[in-house]
Parts: C-alpha cells; structure tokens; sequence
C-alpha cells in the first residue's frame, strides 16, 4: 500500500500532495490516491482495496478538495440518515428534515421544529461517535435543552455517550480537509 499521494498525469508521472496522504473515514485513516483524467465528465470517488481513490478532470489542490468535501456531504447524509432510522423506534416523533452544512460551531442542531442539521465532517468520526451526535440531536425531539432529564435520555440510549462526546473535544480538530 502505497503511503503518499500521487496523482498520474499522462506524460508527467506523478505530483505528490503531501498534506493528502491520508484521509479520515469513519474514524479510519485511508491512503489516498488522486488520479487525474482530462476527459472525466465529473469528478468523484470510490474505495477499492482499502484505498480512497480520487478521480479528477484537474489537479489543482482546489478543485481535489471541492471532490472530498463533495464526497464527505454524501457520506455524510447517507450514515446520518441510517442512524435515524436505527434510533428512530425509541422517539414517538420524526425530524422533519435533515440537512448537512458546513456549520463550524456545531457537530449537530435540532430546531424547534425538529429539522436536524449536521455538520459534513461527521463522515470523518468513528460511527460510535456519530451515533451519539444523532442520539443527542434526536432526543431534543423530547427535550429542547440540556437539562437533566435530556442528558438522563441520552445516557439511557447511549451509556457511555460521554466517551463519545470527548471523542468530538478531543480529536474534532483533526477532521479536516
């Protein structure tokens, strides 16, 4: 497995982006690889072998990072909405919509209204930890702050959410492009 980036260039060889080695995953780090093809309609991106494959028109570190945050959104919804529903049989309400953003403050939000909004970097955590941002989200559906008997809801579901939690104080600062 190779440890560097690279990206294949026709006659060129290859570009190293040393800041890229890796990427975060579901708390995993990925070697990742970045191949460029001029002729590609879209950018995008698949594992294969364990290995984050990035396939680009350019090779401009620009365009390279606008395909991972593109690819972190669509992860992102996706694990968040398979969360929900795992949960969703201990809530007697629903949220009523779920949205990812690139909100810097927060891990996760739930408005009065029970729209629910994520932050994309959530791909990037241990699925236990996701786990807990959902649980924590889905139990303001009950309580609408932070009192006692919220954080009694969450230790109900999650006994152990504040490992959970700390993960997210610990190591959040890592989770970047």
């Amino acid at each position: 497995m190779k440890d560097t980036v690279s990206i294949k260039e026709e006659n060129k060889g290859y570009k190293d982006y040393e800041h890229l080695k890796k990427m975060l995953y579901l708390g995993s780090l990925y070697p990742i690889i970045i191949s460029v093809d001029k002729n590609l309609k879209q950018n995008h991106i698949a594992f294969e072998k364990e290995i984050l494959h990035l396939y680009s028109k350019e090779d401009s570190e620009e365009v390279i990072k606008k395909a991972l945050k593109r690819f972190y959104y669509q992860e992102c919804k996706a694990l968040i909405e398979g969360r929900i529903r795992i949960y969703q049989s201990e809530f007697k309400t629903k949220p009523r919509s779920i949205r990812i953003s690139d909100n810097n403050s927060t891990w996760g939000t739930c408005s009065s209204k029970f729209e629910f909004t994520f932050h994309w970097k959530l791909a990037m955590a241990p699925i236990d930890v996701i786990n807990y941002v959902v649980v924590h989200e889905m139990c303001h559906m009950v309580h609408l702050n932070h009192d006692r008997s919220f954080w009694r809801l969450v230790g109900k579901m999650l006994p152990n959410y504040e490992e959970r939690k700390n993960y997210l104080a610990n190591y959040g600062h890592m989770m970047v492009l």
